[in-house]
C-alpha cells in the first residue's frame, strides 16, 4: 500500500512537469510566434517530454545537465523559471540571461543546468569536461548531456565518446531520436539503424528507451546514474521518441506528412500515454488531472503574463556580462 502510495506522488510529479513543458511550447506556437515576440525562430521538443522529465528527475539537484537548441524541456526539467525563460526568449532584461541569449541559449547555473547549445554535437565535449571536473572532485556528481540522433554523426561527439571511455568519465549521453535531423530521416543519414551500438568501439555500453513512457526512462536512467556514482564510467542511451512540431517555428514540415504527425500523436503522445497509465491504474483519478492541467496552465498564462510585460535591456546593457569577472588580484 506504501509503494502504492509513493508511485502516485512520483507519477503525478512527472505528469506535472510534463504537462509545465508542454503548455510552456504551446504558448510560444500559439501566442509568441503570431504575436512576433521573438526574434528568429524556437525549437519546440512537443512530443519528447517524457525523455526530459524521466532522465533529469533521475539525477540528483547537482548533477549538471547540458542540452541543445531543443532544450525548453530540459530547463523546466531541470527547475528553471518558465518566468525567466519567457523574458529570455522574449528578450527581456528579466530573462534568465539579461535578454540576451533567447531560445537557443537559456541557462541557469544556479539550477545546475549549464545551457542549451545550438551548434550540433557539440555540447559533448562540454559535458566530458564537466565530468572530468565532477570526477577529480569527487564529488560523485554525474553530468548529463542531452542531444539529437544528428549530433552522432559530428566528429565532436565521437571524440567525446573516446575521451569519455580513456578516462573513465561520468558522463551519461542521452540521445533523443525522433527520427529527423531538422528535415532528414534517420535511415538517410545513418549507416546503423540500432543506434545504442554507436559507442560500442569505445566499450560504452549503449541501451535502447522508450522514450515515450516517462517511467521507462526514469528507471533506465536511475540505474545507470547509481552505477557511475559508484563507479565513474560514461553511459549511453538512445530514446525513441518523435516530435510533433517541424524543426522550429518557420519549418514547412514538408519532408513528413501530416498524416504520420496525427497518428504518431494519437499513438504515442507521451502525456496521454501517462494520463491513461494513472487513470486505468486506479493510481490518480479524473478530477485530479483535470486540476492539474487547469492549475499548470493557469501558472503558465501567469509567468508569460508577467514576462510580457517586462522592460527591454537598456542600450548600456550589452557591455555587461561580457568578460568573467576577476578572482584574484
Amino acid at each position: 500500500m506504501a509503494r502504492k502510495k509513493k508511485d502516485a506522488e512520483l507519477l503525478l510529479h512527472f505528469y506535472e512537469d510534463m504537462l509545465r513543458i508542454r503548455f510552456f511550447e504551446e504558448k510560444i506556437r500559439d501566442v509568441l510566434l503570431p504575436k512576433k515576440l521573438f526574434r528568429g525562430s524556437s525549437h519546440l521538443g512537443i512530443g519528447q517530454e517524457a525523455v526530459a522529465v524521466g532522465a533529469i528527475h533521475a539525477l540528483r539537484e547537482d548533477d549538471p545537465v547540458i542540452s541543445t537548441h531543443r532544450g525548453h524541456g530540459h530547463a523546466i526539467a531541470k527547475g528553471v523559471d518558465p518566468y525567466v525563460m519567457f523574458a529570455e526568449i522574449m528578450g527581456r532584461r528579466t530573462g534568465c540571461c539579461k535578454g540576451k541569449g533567447g531560445s537557443m541559449h537559456i541557462a541557469d547555473a544556479s539550477k545546475h543546468f549549464m545551457g542549451e547549445n545550438p551548434v550540433v554535437g557539440s555540447n559533448a565535449g562540454m559535458a566530458a569536461g564537466m565530468a572530468l571536473a565532477a570526477r577529480l572532485e569527487g564529488s560523485g556528481r554525474v553530468v548529463a548531456s542531452f542531444f539529437g540522433e544528428g549530433a552522432l554523426n559530428t566528429g565532436a561527439f565521437l571524440e567525446s565518446a573516446n575521451m569519455a571511455a580513456l578516462w573513465s568519465l561520468p558522463v551519461l549521453l542521452l540521445c533523443e531520436n525522433n527520427r529527423y535531423a531538422i528535415s532528414v530521416p534517420l535511415e538517410k543519414s545513418s549507416s546503423l539503424m540500432e543506434l545504442e551500438n554507436r559507442t560500442c568501439s569505445y566499450g560504452i555500453p549503449g541501451q535502447k528507451v522508450n522514450g515515450m513512457h516517462v517511467m521507462q526512462v526514469y528507471e533506465a536512467v536511475s540505474k545507470a546514474a547509481e552505477e557511475m556514482r559508484a563507479e565513474p564510467a560514461p553511459r549511453f542511451f538512445v530514446f525513441d521518441t518523435y516530435r510533433f512540431e517541424g524543426h522550429h517555428t518557420a519549418d514547412k514540415e514538408s519532408y513528413r506528412t501530416e498524416d504520420e504527425t496525427i497518428a504518431q500523436f494519437r499513438e504515442r503522445d507521451p502525456i496521454h500515454i501517462l494520463e491513461v497509465e494513472m487513470i486505468d491504474d486506479h493510481t490518480v483519478d479524473l478530477d485530479t488531472t483535470i486540476d492539474m492541467r487547469e492549475r499548470v496552465q493557469a501558472e503558465i498564462d501567469e509567468a508569460y503574463a508577467r514576462a510580457v510585460e517586462d522592460p527591454w535591456p537598456n542600450p548600456e546593457d550589452a557591455l555587461t556580462g561580457v568578460y568573467a569577472e576577476p578572482e584574484v588580484e
